[in-house]
């Protein structure tokens, strides 16, 4: 099983680093990694995530510039945030997925940001501030269709820690 989250997750990296780019709006483009990341927290057995944000942030590494290794962490730390809200929440919604993405999508661009504007001397946390509740709608608008194409592959592959009515 394995093997299908991998599949997924290079589907998601050729995406991210071919058409998404081109689909920018005043320079920003969704993280289609941060919302596979949330679906696939809130959808799966939890026995399967660590390999999945594993390779999740793995991949978000590879194809980002910046400290290699420190999205996989970042990536490890929110899905583990995640995997702790999930059993508290309406997790079945497609509004409480979308939140989440939101929530996480904040989460993870300020701290990337934060963690970006030390290591490099001439990142400007001010002026780059404004993008991240940006990112986070744009993702949570993009994660509406993404979420239901998901919704059909995990019931086909019969990934889904829940079956949906």
């Amino acid at each position: 099983m394995s093997w299908i989250i991998i599949s997924i997750t290079l589907c998601i990296s050729l995406i991210q680093t071919t058409l998404i780019p081109h689909i920018s709006i005043l320079g920003i483009y969704p993280d289609l990694f941060i919302i596979f990341l949330v679906y696939h927290y809130l959808n799966s057995d939890p026995r399967q995530t660590f390999h999945a944000h594993l390779a999740i942030g793995l991949a978000k590494d590879f194809f980002s510039e910046g400290h290699f290794g420190l999205i996989t962490i970042m990536f490890v730390i929110l899905g583990y945030l995640i995997s702790t809200i999930k059993d508290n929440i309406f997790r079945k919604h497609l509004v409480t997925q979308i939140m989440v993405t939101f929530i996480i999508s904040i989460m993870y661009n300020f701290v990337y940001l934060i963690i970006l504007s030390i290591s490099l001397t001439s990142a400007n946390l001010l002026a780059m501030t404004w993008k991240c509740p940006l990112i986070a709608v744009y993702n949570s608008i993009i994660a509406i269709p993404i979420f239901l194409l998901l919704d059909r592959l995990y019931s086909s592959l019969r990934l889904s820690s829940f079956s949906r009515k």
